[in-house]
């Protein structure tokens, strides 16, 4: 025997209070100023309010529709920090491209960065510096694509000179930056000395 099931319509007050409810989580709220806040909360709670409306002759409980739109507000909100936290990175990446387009030494650069403690930025200075080095020495094309391994096959396949010298400090480089290594004063001091083939002084002598 079949047994149907009567539609639930949720009242307009019920969604008002689910939406209300939800936007008033302490999670929503959390490192946003005010206007953008707010801005989010009535995008939310509209966004909200559709899905109530497209559910709620389903017959699917309030309680079970709540939690599922709040995993779906969870999944929104987490998307912008993860947005946010790009475009913060994108921010840092400018202005060490902007202190190549003007002219500064990364060497220098580095120096001054790791006196203030910035280890990291210090590091990624000591690597650009390194690469333009090779792009003026070695005329070799540099690609925001290519990867430090990249480059070291491309010398390698030159017989370049300055292969096994890019290659020890690439390696320096990427365990402390990119594997589980230490961004300390002493990998600034170990890229610095690997680093000395290609500063200008160096080449000169």
């Amino acid at each position: 025997m079949l047994i149907q099931i009567a539609q639930r319509v949720w009242p307009p007050v019920a969604v008002h209070d689910t939406v209300a409810a939800v936007a008033r989580q302490l999670v929503y709220r959390r490192g946003l100023r005010n206007t953008l806040g707010e801005r989010i909360a009535n995008w939310i709670g509209q966004l909200v309010a559709r899905i109530f409306r497209a559910v709620g002759g389903t017959g699917i409980p309030r309680g079970v529709g709540f939690a599922i739109v709040t995993l779906i507000v969870l999944a929104v909100v987490a998307r912008f920090v993860i947005a946010a936290a790009a475009r913060d990175d994108g921010v840092r990446m400018g202005r060490r491209r902007a202190g190549a387009d003007r002219g500064d030494d990364p060497f220098d650069s580095a120096r001054r960065l790791a006196s203030d403690g910035n280890y990291e930025e210090a590091a990624h200075a000591l690597y650009r510096g390194v690469l333009l080095a090779l792009a003026r020495s070695e005329r070799l094309r540099l690609d925001p694509s290519k990867t430090s391994g990249d480059y070291a096959r491309d010398l390698r396949a030159r017989s370049s000179p300055a292969y096994q010298p890019f290659r020890a400090f690439a390696r320096r480089f990427d365990v402390a930056v990119y594997g589980h290594g230490p961004i300390d004063a002493a990998l600034i001091d170990d890229l610095t000395t690997l680093a000395v083939p290609f500063r200008p002084r160096a080449r000169a002598a």
